[in-house]
């Protein structure tokens, strides 16, 4: 699977969901310079580990870790292989997380994040708190999409959803030709397209 790199010029968009009359949601977008949370130097290994649990339930476990760490799903990609790619990010810190399924019972979860602290440190504290909350959690627990907007393959709602993302997230958007539509990089870095528009400020 092919990661992000990291690339000297881009913007950065945060979106907010905006809920017009028609109940549609439209992703207000506004492009200001900075660090976007997928671009980690390919240089950082990552820690991995392996759970004896479901896919879902690993999923659901990073979710409620993420959110005791105060840390948010940015976006979360649905992988080929039938895994999921997680970014991440906070003031300090931004990452992805990639997880892979080995069986129907054996997840696999890398984690790979830039800190102004000791990265390493951040990424074992990650997968220590997935593996507490494995513990707990409780038989049918699920990922919570509530806060979460569609990702799709082409600019129309009827094309294959690809994810994922988090209104208000910080982005890596970009205009296209087709209206109302932006176009986002995910943590793999393969294109997707969300409903929204870039409000730029200076």
């Amino acid at each position: 699977m092919g990661r992000m790199k990291f690339r000297p010029a881009y913007i950065v968009a945060v979106l907010s969901t905006l809920w017009l009359s028609s109940c549609a949601g439209v992703a207000a977008v506004s492009a200001i310079p900075g660090a976007m949370y997928g671009v980690v130097a390919d240089q950082f290994s990552g820690e991995e580990e392996s759970f004896a649990a479901s896919m879902h339930r690993v999923l659901a476990a990073t979710q409620r870790s993420l959110k005791e760490m105060q840390l948010d799903v940015d976006m979360l990609e649905i992988l080929d292989d039938g895994g999921y790619d997680i970014a991440l990010n906070s003031n300090k810190l931004d990452g992805e997380i990639t997880l892979t399924k080995q069986t129907e019972h054996l997840t696999t979860v890398y984690v790979k994040v830039r800190s102004t602290m000791r990265k390493d440190s951040v990424e074992r504290a990650i997968i220590q708190m997935i593996k507490a909350e494995l513990k707990k959690l409780p038989a049918h627990a699920k990922f919570q999409r509530g806060n979460l907007h569609n990702l799709r393959a082409k600019p129309t709602v009827q094309s294959k959803r690809l994810g994922w993302y988090r209104a208000g997230a910080r982005l890596d958007a970009h205009r296209t030709g087709a209206k109302g539509w932006l176009k986002v990089k995910m943590p793999s870095g393969k294109m997707a397209y969300l409903k929204g528009v870039i409000n730029k400020k200076k």
